[in-house]
């Protein structure tokens, strides 16, 4: 075990990998689990976890781990040649792997799988349809109605995570030139106001975030995670007001955000906001369908 955790770093840290950020998202790493109550999981389930994980999850319960890909054969709507894996999920019914009877009711996904990571739109699951111990680990992706298997047992899924490196860097040199607002406008706000207009937590002043001048693939990641991070738990006129704010990045920024793949963090902020049941921001987030 030693031997795999010092290859793998799995759980080891929780830094996101934009470093500039400084972001660690706990709500990924849950509360410590003992093994006697993974075996009462394991009974109500009716079924056998893999054994590394659970190994794994005494160390840890969950989180983000030191990889962002796992390599494939088959082209998917991430890239042609791998997949983003960037944590796995713990055990907990609230952001872990008990979360997964609700998310294939909401995503329209298989009946006995356990979603160990995903976003959505790509879910990578243990695969119980043929057994109840030693699944094999397949991966989902709804936007090309994919089912594929990607290894034959989880031991053989953590052996080839990887680091992904985009050497092309296509969006070094994207356009920015079209700016919501120009930075030397007296309206223009700094990321200081930002971020005081979001802890004040008032709907009639959530607009403003759009005042906020995009000129780097830097500033479109920083308010891109700074609004996903405010979606969580947010209810009612606030939901629908921060829906609208990152409608209109999206709309301004969708070839940026497309080129610099930062569709994974509008969507899990879209998913989080409508969370709120509020019928405006539902019919809000719809309009996303089709860039998600």
């Amino acid at each position: 075990m030693n031997a795999w955790i010092g290859i793998l770093s799995i759980f080891a840290r929780f830094k996101m990998r934009l470093n500039a950020l400084k972001r660690v998202d706990l709500r990924i790493r849950l509360k410590d689990i003992s093994e006697d109550e993974i075996k009462k999981v394991e009974k109500k389930l009716n079924l056998t976890l893999p054994q590394q994980y659970k190994k794994l999850i005494i160390q840890q319960n969950g989180g983000l781990i030191n990889f962002n890909a796992f390599p494939t054969n088959q082209e998917t709507s991430c890239a042609d040649d791998h997949i983003e894996v960037d944590h796995i999920r713990g055990i907990e019914k609230d952001l872990g792997i008990l979360e997964s009877e609700y998310l294939i009711k909401e995503w329209g996904l298989p009946q006995k799988l356990l979603l160990i990571q995903g976003d959505g739109h790509n879910w990578v699951a243990w695969d119980y349809r043929q057994t109840n111990e030693n699944p094999p680990v397949h991966y989902f992706d709804l936007e090309l109605n994919n089912d594929f298997k990607i290894a034959d047992s989880f031991d053989e899924f953590l052996s080839k995570l990887y680091t992904y490196e985009d050497e092309t860097h296509e969006y070094d040199n994207l356009d920015f030139d079209i700016h919501t607002i120009d930075p030397n406008d007296p309206d223009a706000i700094q990321k200081e106001e930002v971020e005081k207009i979001l802890i004040s937590k008032n709907p009639l002043e959530i607009h403003r975030i759009s005042l906020f001048p995009i000129q780097s693939l830097e500033d479109l990641e920083w308010i891109l995670h700074i609004i996903k991070e405010n979606s969580i738990e947010i209810k009612g006129d606030m939901a629908f007001e921060l829906a609208d704010v990152l409608m209109s990045i999206v709309s301004s920024y969708t070839h940026q955000i497309k080129s610099a793949n930062l569709r994974k963090i509008v969507r899990e902020a879209a998913q989080e906001l409508g969370k709120s049941k509020n019928a405006d921001t539902e019919i809000l987030l719809d309009q996303f369908k089709d860039f998600m």
